[in-house]
Formats: structure tokens, C-alpha cells, sequence
């Protein structure tokens, strides 16, 4: 998966699909290199993938011949590296397998990562963030300073791609300042600093985007791998800022030159379409372009979280437009698409806390039981205070959720509710239904009472404010005990139950039919339903559905929305 966050992984990993280990001979000239050399080359020929391949086949060749595991692990991964992905995995096994308990600076973490890579690029996060969770135990175990720099970028890519550019941020800043330091001219610190600029944006912050790509992009030719990228960036960065002009020039020229990165040429067409859209308001001239980023997703199975607005602005338009058609088609690719990212584990936004903070969060306890083994008593008992409070935070997270999902479902069963539809049943089918039950009251006084009840639900009486069983005896030409009765028995409540559950039913029907209705306060909702109070009002919803009726409007409105 090459998408606007896997760049720079993408590049480094463009060769390994394409190579095969069958029928390989070492070059004459390879035959007498050292390990040391052989290694040194593979590294600085990464963006050659012929000779990158015939390095690594070389390095795993003669390190066959070697009784060292290190150095049959560095050929396994060479080859691994140059290798397509079925070949890669099993591979990589073999080096975890042979360096797992071993003590060693590189590995096995350095097979950790690139399995990491692999998911990632393909789009499994969930698996990404398995893998470079153990490498991150294995660096930080070796103090491996690059490799810890390197998973946090991995991390931090990751919190991308589930759309928590906060979160990634401190880790990629680690990671500029890291390779700013060594002075080097190091890709990583050219694409660490890419990154920041992509962060920003996602902030809303174009101007320190465009103070780390301007860093750089001063000083890059034209055919430089990172200007169309840099100038992509720089296009997004104008258009955040509402300098639709110069945004618009960049964002060309990126287009011009982003034909074969398919996913990165969507994204430059959807910023286009948006200029268009808030500079110029043109729907039909926008649409074409967020019409070409429909045409590059159907033919490949890349997707970026920031494409998913196209399809929101393609259905406007289409409203705007009143083309139904349309409008039903991009909502349908619409629901393709988050279909496909739900499969493709971006659910994990909604619980990165536990995959990758919690897990984050025991290794960090495990360091801290290990100093506290060399240390005093005292730290002991500091310890074992961590442990409690992060079992019950982690308990009171999972108590939380499951409230939410709980409320959730309680909320679409009373949507669903059919009981707030008005069934037509006579007094004479209501009597007959509870034979077995006997209020010692006359059969015609109790049919005339029941009459009367329709009437009453049906004329919406019990909406009058501080309504009493006594006046509505009097009403109904009857004494409470009688009214009393009827309703304990053929209404399965007494009588404040009933008229509080009516007002409750009516507050619901409302609420779904009437959009504006939802606009009221809560104050307003319980005296148009006939409540004395906010606290009454809001205690009988509670008793009536189990939800508060605050979070009910709230859904009530999101769902208008949709």
C-alpha cells in the first residue's frame, strides 16, 4: 500500500516483489569481498535495485559457509529484503528463530521491523503494530539508539494512517531531531522532516508545515525523488492557508509529475477540486476533478483516510445538482470504502489505547520492576501501587466501553421500538385479552372506562401540565378508585407511571418525526410534554429507556444527518 504516508517506505521497498533467488551465481568480482564491504554496499545501492539484489544474494551465499548465526541471520535478511513477500516471512522467522535469545545490537528487531513494513505497507495495521511492538522490546533490551528512533517512526506512522497526527508528533520530532544532529545527509532526516510538514497540515498549522518543507525544498533540483512530494505539500499547505493561486500552481506541477504514484495523484486532484469549489464555487468544474479521484480508486486498492471526504463532496454536489443517480452511486462507494478500511483495520483508531499504549504500558512496568529489584523496599511498594491503579484504569476503560456499547444498543432497540406506533384495538378486544383479570368493577363501567383512556391517549390529554387522578375522574364522571383500578390492571401501571410513559412515548415519536423538535432544550421538551420540571422529566426518560435524554437527542440529531 503507497499511500501519502508510506513514501518513503515504499522507495526503500520498491525491489521486493520483484526478485527471485533461483539460479543465482556470485560475480567474479563479489567472490573475494568481505562480509563488512558486501554489507556497506547493500546499504548505499538501495535505490538501485538490481545491484541492491545482487548484494544481498551474494551476503546470503557465502554466509552459508559461515558457522555464525549473526552472520547467517544478516544474509537471511539480506535476502529476505529482496525477496518476494511468501519467501520474506518464512525468512524472517528464520532469523527471529536463530537471534531470538541471542545478545546482539541488530537483531532480531531488524526482522521485526521489516515485517512491520510489510503489513504496514499493505495495509494491515493491526499486524504492523504486533510486529514493531516486539521490535521496539528488542531494541530498547539491546539500547539500539537508531533502531528505537526508527520504531518510533514506524509507531508514529501508524497513529497517522488512523488519523491521531497529535499523538504521532512528538515521536517524528524525536526522530528529526535525532538525524538533524548527526549532521548527515541522510534520507531519514529529508523524510522525517516531509513527515512533520504532512503533520501540521493535518493540523491545521500550514505555516509550520511550510517552514519544514521550505528547509529542504530551497536546496532540491527538479529530479530530485522528494520535489513532487515536497511541492504536493507545499500545495496543501497554500490551500489551508486560502492562497488558492499559489495553491494551485503547486499542486499542478505535482500532478505533472505523480503520474505513475497513483494515490499521491488522487489526493493532489481532491485539493484541487477543493480550490475549486471555495475559491471559485464551480460544483460541475470541482466534480471533475473529485470525479478523478474516483477513477484512480476503483482501479487500485490503495486509499488514504484523507480521500474519504471526496465521496462527501461528490454526494453534496450531486444534492446541489439533484442528481439522484449520482448521488446514490458515490454513496455507495462510499460505503465500499469504509467497508474496505474497517476490513483493513483502521478500527483501530477507536482502540489504539489498547493495542498499542496498554501493551506500551506494561513493558514500561516490567522496566520499572527490574530497577526496583535493585533498588530499595521503598520502590517496591511504589511498584505494586502502579500495578493496582493501571489494573483499574485499564478496568475502568473497559467498564466504560461497555457502558457505551451498551447505550448504543439501547438507543437503536428504541428507534426500532415499535411500541410508540398507536395500535387500534377497541375496549371490547382489551377486555376480552384480560378476562383473567378482575377489578370487582361492572364489565360496562370498565369498557366505558377503557373508551375514555382511548379518547384521552388519543387527543394527547396527558400533556396537560400537573394532571391528577382526581381530576381525571372527575372527567371521566367516575372516583379514583375505579379509574385507579383500570389502570393498575388493563395498563399494567398506576396512574403516574401511565401518564409519565405516555409523555415519554409522545417526547420519542416526536423527536424522530420533528427535526425541529430536536432543536429544543430540555427544559422546553419536558413542559411541552407536560412535566413540572427538567430533573422529573429527565428521571422518567431515565426509568422509560435506560438513556439520559440529552445523549438521546444527541443521536437523535446525528442520525437526522446521515
Amino acid at each position: 500500500m503507497k499511500n501519502f504516508y508510506v513514501l518513503f517506505l515504499s522507495l526503500i521497498m520498491t525491489n521486493i516483489f520483484s526478485q527471485n533467488k533461483a539460479h543465482f551465481h556470485i560475480p567474479d568480482s563479489l567472490k573475494g569481498m568481505s562480509f563488512e564491504t558486501l554489507e556497506r554496499h547493500f546499504d548505499n545501492s538501495i535505490l538501485d535495485t538490481k545491484k541492491h539484489a545482487v548484494y544481498a544474494k551474494t551476503y546470503y551465499q557465502k554466509s552459508k559457509l559461515q558457522n555464525d548465526d549473526i552472520i547467517n541471520a544478516n544474509g537471511m535478511f539480506m535476502l529476505a529484503y529482496v525477496s518476494k513477500e511468501d519467501s520474506l516471512f518464512a525468512l524472517t522467522d528464520s532469523v527471529i528463530a536463530l537471534t531470538k535469545y541471542k545478545s546482539n545490537l541488530v537483531f532480531p528487531a531488524k526482522a521485526y521491523i521489516l515485517r512491520s513494513i510489510i503489513f504496514f505497507s499493505n495495509g494491515q495495521f493491526n499486524k504492523a503494530l504486533a510486529e514493531i511492538i516486539k521490535a521496539e522490546k528488542h531494541s530498547d533490551k539491546s539500547g539500539n539508539k537508531e533502531q528505537q528512533i526508527f520504531v518510533n517512526q514506524q509507531i508514529g506512522l501508524i497513529k497517522i494512517e488512523l488519523d491521531k497526527p497529535k499523538e504521532a508528533l512528538p515521536l517524528i520530532i524525536e526522530n528529526y531531531n535525532y538525524y538533524r544532529k548527526l549532521k548527515s545527509d541522510s534520507p531519514y532526516y529529508t523524510y522525517s522532516a516531509w513527515i512533520l510538514s504532512n503533520i501540521y497540515n493535518r493540523l491545521g498549522k500550514p505555516d509550520l508545515a511550510l517552514h519544514y518543507t521550505n528547509l529542504f525544498f530551497k536546496n532540491m533540483k527538479k529530479d530530485d525523488f522528494y520535489y513532487p512530494y515536497f511541492i504536493l505539500n507545499n500545495g496543501i499547505s497554500y490551500h489551508l492557508k486560502k492562497d488558492y493561486k499559489r495553491s494551485n500552481g503547486a499542486l499542478d506541477v505535482a500532478i505533472s509529475l505523480l503520474k505513475d504514484d497513483k494515490i499521491n495523484l488522487a489526493i493532489a486532484y481532491y485539493y484541487r477540486g477543493e480550490n475549486i469549489l471555495k475559491e471559485e464555487k464551480n460544483d460541475l468544474k470541482a466534480k471533475k476533478y473529485f470525479e478523478k479521484v474516483d477513477a484512480i480508486l476503483l482501479t487500485t486498492k490503495e486509499f488514504t483516510s484523507i480521500l474519504r471526504k471526496n465521496y462527501l463532496k461528490l454526494i453534496e454536489i450531486s444534492k446541489r445538482l439533484q442528481d439522484n443517480a449520482k448521488e446514490l452511486y458515490f454513496l455507495n462507494r462510499l460505503i465500499e470504502i469504509d467497508e474496505r478500511v474497517n476490513k483493513n483495520n483502521l478500527v483501530l483508531s477507536e482502540n489504539m489505547h489498547q493495542t498499542y499504549n496498554v501493551p506500551h504500558l506494561l513493558s514500561e512496568k516490567e522496566n520499572i520492576i527490574s530497577k526496583i529489584n535493585r533498588e530499595s523496599k521503598i520502590y517496591i511498594i511504589i511498584g505494586f501501587i502502579a500495578f493496582a491503579l493501571l489494573i483499574f484504569a485499564l478496568f475502568y476503560l473497559y467498564k466504560m466501553q461497555k457502558n457505551k456499547q451498551l447505550t448504543e444498543e439501547r438507543f437503536i432497540t428504541l428507534i426500532n421500538d415499535s411500541r410508540l406506533e398507536p395500535e387500534e384495538t377497541n375496549d371490547i378486544e382489551i377486555v376480552e385479552k384480560n378476562k383473567i383479570k378482575s377489578v370487582e368493577l361492572p364489565m360496562t363501567l370498565i369498557k366505558e372506562l377503557l373508551n375514555k383512556l382511548a379518547v384521552f391517549e388519543k387527543e394527547e390529554g396527558y400533556l396537560e401540565l400537573n394532571l391528577k387522578l382526581s381530576e381525571l375522574s372527575t372527567r371521566f364522571e367516575t372516583n379514583n378508585s375505579y379509574l385507579s383500578k383500570v389502570i393498575n390492571q388493563y395498563k399494567n401501571k398506576n396512574f403516574s407511571q401511565y401518564i409519565n410513559d405516555l409523555r415519554i412515548d409522545y417526547v420519542i415519536k416526536k423527536m424522530k418525526t420533528d427535526k425541529k423538535f430536536c432543536k429544543y432544550t430540555i427544559k422546553a421538551i419536558a413542559q411541552e410534554a407536560g412535566f413540572s420540571s427538567t430533573e422529573s422529566f429527565a428521571k422518567s426518560f431515565y426509568n422509560n429507556t435506560g438513556l439520559q435524554p440529552s445523549f438521546f437527542i444527541k443521536k437523535i440529531v446525528e442520525n437526522n444527518k446521515t
